[in-house]
């Protein structure tokens, strides 16, 4: 595995015990023309993004993985995880906001949809089966999740991940406090929420270097959400930890021109998605799609139809 980081990760010094009660917004949608599976996908979006990337941030059409997933069966619940988004409450960005924390509260959702007597769950029903779709960060929560609670998710599909991390051009990009770069949106979040700046030099460079719909960037920019602090600090402990205990199916799904997580060729990405499958050695399935001509924003591009199409019979085959 090659990782590659610029920057300091602050130095860990014992545990912090956090205990507070928070409002999570997520977007539920039910399959209505066609038999309904009992099955949930529960959808985490990535840094400085919200549940509305899985809508296809209002482009709908071939991006909508909610209207895909419904129209094969399965249920969907897109969330926003805490401190973005739609969720009302933004807490401290260095102690809070953190890694651990979204990961203890995707636990305590999931639990709660295989629960219909659970007070948390708004859902109307219960689920036996649930499959966890991350993107990127939210892959990282993920592979944690399937660390640290093996029985929560039957699958987990992770899309724009891999064992092979290279962030150099994400630590080149520009970033600024959030509530000083764009006070119409984010005018009173405390100073660690930050966000990128600068659209057609990182952005757009770093998430859609493949065949992409112009129209998309541009909207994907002005709607762009934020990462903390907390979320920067905390991710080295969430990436490279075998799920050694996680017996569920596993697919990754990511693209051959993801700027973070493939490198080279269509061969050389899928090496790395190969060798992916050492972080998971226990999970009765382990597969990968590599799709070309595509970015780290892998649903945001014209081969985003082909790759739902390509996940959802595997959840078909697999589940």
């Amino acid at each position: 595995m090659r990782q590659v980081f610029t920057g300091n990760i602050p130095a860990t010094n014992g545990t912090t015990t956090v205990s507070d009660t928070f409002t999570i917004k997520g977007t539920y949608c039910a399959p209505h023309d066609v038999k309904a599976r009992d099955t949930l996908e529960v959808f985490v979006h990535g840094a400085m993004y919200n549940k509305s990337i899985w809508a296809g941030m209002g482009f709908h059409g071939p991006y909508d993985w909610h209207k895909y997933a419904n129209s094969r069966g399965y249920a969907t619940l897109a969330l926003d995880r805490l401190g973005h988004g739609d969720n009302p409450q933004h807490p401290d960005p260095l102690s809070v906001v953190q890694a651990q924390m979204h990961v203890e509260i995707l636990h305590q959702i999931i639990r709660a949809a295989r629960t219909a007597s659970s007070p948390i769950n708004v859902l109307g029903r219960a689920f036996n089966k649930v499959v966890y779709v991350g993107h990127s960060y939210g892959s990282a929560l993920g592979a944690a999740l399937g660390t640290q609670y093996p029985a929560d998710a039957d699958a987990l599909v992770l899309t724009g991940y891999s064992s092979y991390v290279d962030f150099s051009l994400l630590a080149a990009a520009d970033f600024s406090s959030a509530a000083t770069s764009d006070p119409a949106r984010f005018g009173g979040l405390p100073a660690g929420y930050v966000t990128m700046t600068n659209e057609t030099q990182h952005r757009t460079a770093l998430f859609f270097p493949g065949g992409y719909d112009p129209a998309i960037p541009p909207v994907d920019f002005a709607y762009r959400d934020t990462i903390t602090v907390g979320e920067i600090g905390s991710l080295p402990s969430m990436l490279g930890a075998a799920a050694v205990n996680y017996t569920g199916a596993v697919l990754v799904t990511t693209a051959v021109q993801d700027a973070y997580f493939c490198e080279g060729d269509q061969a050389q990405c899928e090496a790395h998605l190969a060798a992916t499958g050492d972080w998971f050695p226990n999970a009765v399935h382990y597969d990968y799609i590599a799709p070309d001509s595509t970015g780290h924003d892998l649903t945001l591009h014209y081969t985003a139809r082909d790759t739902l199409k390509r996940v959802h019979a595997w959840l078909d085959a697999k589940l």
